[in-house]
């Protein structure tokens, strides 16, 4: 299994699937395609995951407002790193199953493809809620359902200004 380092995704219209692509600590790069199918049950599992984790005890009503702020803070921290830039040597699988490890404060993401290939990544929560809103972003971009998308992701509250107002 091979580690990802870093990652980006878009949606390729011609092949109506989103591309991971991804890139190893020596700089080998691996497009993983994504169907619509494997994107739903991704989403299906990640987001009551993430719920999970924040504050379990916090009453339902004040549960969706508590994980808005969270996904906000978590973009504001969302860095413009280049993209992976695939090369005529990148590896090219379809993504035929992703298993979901919890950690201690994140998630690790194993993405099955090909004959027995695999590649792995570690995510901090932050990490997770910056993918979820670019694969949300995503899903807009294509035309996809976004019956599956909570409002704390599709809009998060806006937190209100620092200014003091006496």
């Amino acid at each position: 299994m091979t580690q990802i380092q870093k990652f980006s995704l878009l949606y390729d219209s011609d092949e109506d699937r989103l591309a991971w692509d991804a890139e190893d600590p020596q700089g080998a790069t691996t497009r993983l395609w994504l169907t619509q199918r494997l994107c739903r049950g991704l989403i299906k599992a990640l987001v009551p995951m993430l719920q999970q984790t924040a504050q379990p005890d916090l009453p339902p009503q004040h549960a969706a407002t508590v994980q808005s702020w969270e996904q906000q803070a978590a973009m504001a921290d969302f860095g413009h790193v280049p993209s992976v830039q695939p090369s005529a040597e990148t590896v090219v699988g379809l993504v035929k199953a992703v298993h979901i490890q919890p950690t201690n404060g994140g998630m690790n993401l194993t993405f099955e493809f090909g004959a027995e290939e695999s590649r792995a990544v570690s995510l901090a929560h932050p990490a997770v809620r910056q993918m979820l809103t670019v694969l949300y972003r995503l899903n807009v971009a294509a035309g996809w359902a976004l019956d599956l998308w909570p409002s704390w992701i599709a809009d998060p509250i806006t937190p209100p200004p620092t200014e003091t107002v006496n």
